[in-house]
């Protein structure tokens, strides 16, 4: 595959128009990788939905969307379970037969290697690999770069010639800097964090009007 001028990787966006098309703003051409839960938490799931269809962005299931899939909430705190029956409530049933559609992991080759994309880890959709859990034996033997989300917490990890990346959150950041987050990919397989600024305050206000958890907008303040 050739993605073009770059590789942008992304996870977690949670429902949050708002962060993506900011995203959106910082670069020009390639292809985009998203490493699951489109929906949950905020107040923008169908827009959020149409915007990754129309964008033909290149996603896995998480752990969010199998929730509202499956109708099944356990293991959710109260806030997700919350925030999931509340979405259930506001998507078409186009929308949901695309989440339907989604796969739990997505197999490439971009940039001479090959890549693979998982929400928790390779063994478990619901499992949290921080930066230092990480050990090279979690990537499987045919893959040189695992993508992973879910934990909203970004890092870059290198093992000799294979590389472990986690883009952090666009629309939930929990590593104390409510900037969306983002990884930028060149053609060399030079990787960067990138946060980017997004007007939080507007959708705080939405939530409020929603009538979703107050704590989903204002833990959004503090990246948290």
């Amino acid at each position: 595959m050739n993605p073009g001028s770059e590789l942008i990787v992304i996870s977690d966006v949670h429902a949050n128009i708002i962060a993506l098309r900011e995203i959106y703003k910082r670069f020009n051409s390639g292809i985009v990788i998203h490493a699951g839960d489109i929906i949950g938490y905020n107040p923008y799931p169908y827009e959020t939905i149409q915007f990754f269809i129309k964008q033909k962005i290149k996603t896995i299931l998480g752990n969010h969307d199998r929730a509202l899939i499956n109708g099944d909430t356990f293991g959710l705190n109260e806030y997700a379970s919350m925030a999931i029956e509340w979405t259930m409530q506001h998507l078409d049933n186009y929308s949901i037969e695309y989440l339907k559609s989604l796969k739990k992991s997505i197999k490439m080759n971009i940039f001479g290697k090959r890549v693979a994309v998982y929400h928790g880890s390779p063994k478990n959709d619901d499992e949290y690999i921080y930066e230092e859990d990480l050990e090279e034996n979690i990537i499987p033997k045919d893959v040189d770069v695992l993508i992973l989300g879910h934990t909203h917490i970004p890092y870059v990890k290198r093992f000799n010639e294979k590389i472990v990346i986690n883009p952090g959150s666009v629309g939930q950041p929990r590593d104390g800097d409510p900037r969306a987050s983002f990884v930028r990919i060149d053609e060399n397989w030079n990787a960067r964090i990138e946060r980017v600024e997004y007007d939080i305050e507007e959708v705080y206000k939405k939530i409020e009007e929603s009538g979703l958890p107050d704590f989903l907008g204002t833990r959004l303040f503090k990246g948290i």
